[in-house]
């Protein structure tokens, strides 16, 4: 899991005890100082996808390589708008039954994105 500052929470073991984060010692955490940073890296980490309700492409139309990057933004405003327009056709958007009703916070929304980049990997071995 990369974590790009500043962050919108703290990472203090307490705070992620109470949040129910009983595997926070099995993740392999790297916190980044800016987005800067990480996207200079992008090449080396892999294929990057970058969610967003606004994209044209869903989830189910994008067939994910073993090296991939699912990038989400702020729980409350997304992506910054210079980062979705630099990578537009990189960008995806997980389909609604009313694409109105947009109530996935981003833990649920990388839950899902997650379990089908898993998904179209062991379909494929």
């Amino acid at each position: 899991m990369h974590l790009v500052e500043p962050l919108g929470f703290t990472l203090e073991d307490r705070h992620l005890r109470r949040a129910g984060l009983d595997y926070w010692p099995r993740v392999r955490l790297r916190l980044w100082r800016s987005w800067t940073a990480i996207e200079a890296e992008l090449p080396r980490l892999g294929e990057p996808f970058f969610f967003t309700a606004s994209a044209k492409r869903t989830l189910w139309d994008v067939e994910f390589p073993d090296d991939v990057v699912v990038v989400f933004g702020r729980e409350s405003v997304g992506l910054p708008r210079d980062i979705l327009d630099r990578y537009a056709e990189r960008t995806v958007r997980i389909p609604m039954v009313d694409p109105h009703l947009r109530s996935l916070n981003v833990s649920t929304s990388a839950g899902v994105v997650v379990y089908e980049v898993k998904r179209q990997w062991e379909k494929c071995r």
